[in-house]
């Protein structure tokens, strides 16, 4: 290859040649991954592995005729704790169970081995395993499904201290019961939706050698920065939704002390032990993190980092398949996942459209084979998946898509459409940067002179209200939501979906809200070619405050020429904990496009009234196509409560807070987008 230093003795062709060469080398994106607590990010050249791949459809007849589902038993653990599991044979014409051995697939669940059982029961033909239920679909071709209940929830004893240390430790005595089993043939599989794939892939961290293959669908990325307290401020809308149900699960045990009455006593115990967690787990936890409490309203010490599947990802050895949401609550956990898992293992993902509720029921439903609607529905996967490595069968699984991505706003007349890439981040993403003008304007011109700033105020703080009633066998929390947010994608996510079972327009029209909050609106022109956008965004937002504390919420949408805005991804962040460790923060072409925040208590940065500072915000993970004539939008608003609320000490310092938000070159707010040609998509 000849050098361009050497120009001088070549002709100018090859000078020419030369620099085109350069320059085609100069465009490949440089990447970096994004750090976790205990790694910083490092170089992360893209996967170009399968760059031909398209989804086939795989499926098989039966094996067996029936199913057994067997009776009710007991796993002692080695900290004296008793775990209820119910596991499902193969069975023949008769119902008798089949004698031999199978390769077993364990799904470990906090929400009750009875009420998967039932579940199993009311949706034979679909993927009831990964929700906890015996699966005749996989039962009848040769599995033995296990589904235990997690130390401390449904029908297990113990007092829980939920996804913690204890609870971890048995799920490693759940494997070690597995393997000293008649029916079981050496391989197992772990599987599961939800907690039940956070369980899986916890699981799997541990490295049993039994453990074959994990299939997680919409698991748990970092609890702190994806869920629980995004930009450091605390998702009430989700913990009162999802520890009201898992408490309230494992205390309602009446009837299955009736169905299981040989083991009435021990269900009985169990609920004793369930009903003192909400005292000693549940109670204490919520009060520390709303009083403000270091570790839980914040990152310190390994309260969070122990139950992130995330710091344990780079210990899996076993091939992993990722299903994840594009408005699921753990958004910007499962591509990291992948990320983390990619260059280990085996791993493939599969991004579906809606949030937890949706992409759970739509990952269920057989796509077909065409990328036009995705990959096959999570029951053929499953099973191609676990037929490759716990069955020995040649599935050609290394040849599946990589990454397989719904994207917004691909398709017409309401039919979603996907992309299948090598990677993630798209590998030929590259960060743009577009600047927040005083006129209201997006544009990639950085403003020369002083322009109009924006202002934002602190709306009125809710109300959380967290209740036990004289049983004390419920658990009760509930959030009103007081800036407008109630009515918004935002809410239909951190419901996990539930409030989007009954759609309202504000649910798909960011306008609606943006406009109750009066929030900051910045457009570019009408796009005159079509922006693809996919991967994580970051705003790099100027602003002062007359409080120590103050928050920013960032909408970004796609505006078409009716004015709808649809939403594509929103982020949060605590101004007090601006501060990035710029050693954890992910980089494309050197540009910082995900920040990392520590969210310390020693890294809290009160505002001085006045004075301007730089808040980058964290924009979760997100795939949209913007057409011609559409608008890329970019909404600021001080609060966004159905994502986040302020801890009690801190809702006091920002009362009647006033945010400036300034656009000038001084002090140039941005916003950094992903964008990838859009010739791309296949």
């Amino acid at each position: 290859m000849h050098s361009c230093s050497r120009w001088k003795r070549s002709s100018l062709w090859l000078v020419l040649a030369c620099l085109l060469a350069s320059a085609s080398v100069l465009a490949a994106p440089k990447t970096t991954t994004l750090g976790t607590r205990a790694d910083t990010s490092q170089p992360n050249p893209p996967l170009t592995s399968n760059a031909d791949a398209r989804w086939t459809d795989y499926s098989r007849e039966p094996e067996y005729p029936g199913v057994k589902v067997l009776p009710l038993q007991f796993i002692t653990t080695r900290a004296g704790d008793t775990l209820a599991v119910v596991v499902t044979v193969p069975a023949d014409a008769e119902g008798k169970p089949v004698a031999g051995r199978f390769p077993a697939i364990l799904t470990q669940t906090a929400y009750r081995v009875d009420l998967g059982s039932l579940m199993g029961s009311v949706l034979p033909s679909q993927q009831s395993l990964l929700i906890g239920g015996p699966d005749q679909y996989m039962v009848r071709r040769g599995y033995v499904s296990v589904t235990v209940d997690v130390r401390g929830t449904g029908l297990s004893s113990g007092v829980t201290a939920l996804i913690g240390a204890e609870e971890q430790a048995a799920y490693g005595d759940a494997v070690e019961w597995i393997t000293h089993q008649p029916w079981f043939n050496g391989n197992l599989g772990l599987a599961g939706t939800s907690y039940l794939g956070i369980t899986a892939l916890l699981t799997a961290a541990q490295q049993h050698p039994a453990v074959k293959a994990v299939f997680a669908e919409v698991p748990m990325g970092d609890p702190y920065r994806g869920t629980v307290a995004p930009g450091g401020l605390l998702n009430a809308n989700f913990i009162s939704t999802w520890l009201t149900l898992t408490q309230n699960l494992s205390v309602s045990n009446t009837l299955s002390k009736v169905v299981y009455g040989k083991y009435a006593a021990l269900i009985e115990a169990a609920t004793q032990d369930h009903i003192a967690a909400i005292d000693s787990w549940y109670l204490p936890t919520i009060n520390n993190a709303l009083d403000g409490m270091a570790g839980y309203a914040t990152d310190d010490g390994d309260f969070w980092a122990l139950r992130s599947p995330l710091e344990r990802a780079k210990d899996i050895r076993a091939p992993t398949f990722l299903i994840g949401g594009s408005n699921d609550i753990f958004q910007r956990g499962v591509p990291l996942l992948y990320e983390q898992l990619k260059n280990k293992v085996t791993t493939k993902m599969v991004i579906v459209p809606g949030a937890h509720i949706q992409a759970i029921l739509d990952a269920m439903l057989d796509h077909g084979t065409t990328v036009a609607r995705g990959a096959p529905g999570s029951q053929r996967l499953l099973l191609r998946w676990f037929d490759h490595y716990l069955k020995g069968i040649d599935t050609d699984v290394e040849s599946m898509p990589n990454v397989t991505q719904y994207v917004e706003g691909y398709g017409l007349f309401g039919i979603h459409r996907y992309t299948i890439s090598t990677d993630w981040p798209h590998p030929k993403a590259k960060p743009e940067r577009y600047y927040l003008r005083g006129n209201g304007r997006l544009s990639k011109l950085r403003p020369l002179f002083r322009e109009s700033p924006g202002y934002l105020y602190e709306p009125e703080a809710p109300t959380i209200s967290i209740n036990a009633n004289q049983s004390r066998t419920r658990f009760f929390g509930s959030v009103s939501v007081a800036d407008g947010s109630e009515c918004s994608s935002s809410m239909v996510q951190w419901s996990l979906g539930m409030v989007g079972l009954l759609p309202r327009l504000c649910h798909f029209n960011n306008a609606i809200v943006e406009n109750a909050q009066d929030a900051l609106i910045f457009e570019t022109p009408p796009l005159m070619s079509r922006l693809y956008i996919n991967g994580p965004i970051q705003a790099n937002i100027w602003m002062s405050a007359t409080n120590p504390q103050a928050a920013l919420t960032i909408r970004v949408d796609d505006v078409d020429m009716l004015g709808r805005a649809t939403p594509i991804s929103t982020g949060i962040q605590s101004a007090v904990h601006r501060r990035v460790d710029v050693s954890r923060s992910r980089y494309i072409d050197g540009v910082m496009v995900q920040p990392w925040h520590p969210f310390t208590e020693a890294g809290k940065e009160p505002l001085r009234p006045g004075e301007p500072v730089l808040v980058r915000v964290e924009i979760f993970p997100a795939a949209a196509l913007l057409r011609y004539g559409h608008r890329l939008r970019v909404a600021i608003s001080a609060s966004n409560q159905a994502q986040g609320v302020w801890s009690l000490p801190d809702q006091a310092e920002a009362a009647g807070n006033v945010t400036t938000i300034y656009n000038e070159p001084k002090y140039p707010s941005s916003i950094v987008v992903p964008v990838v040609p859009a010739s791309e998509l296949n």
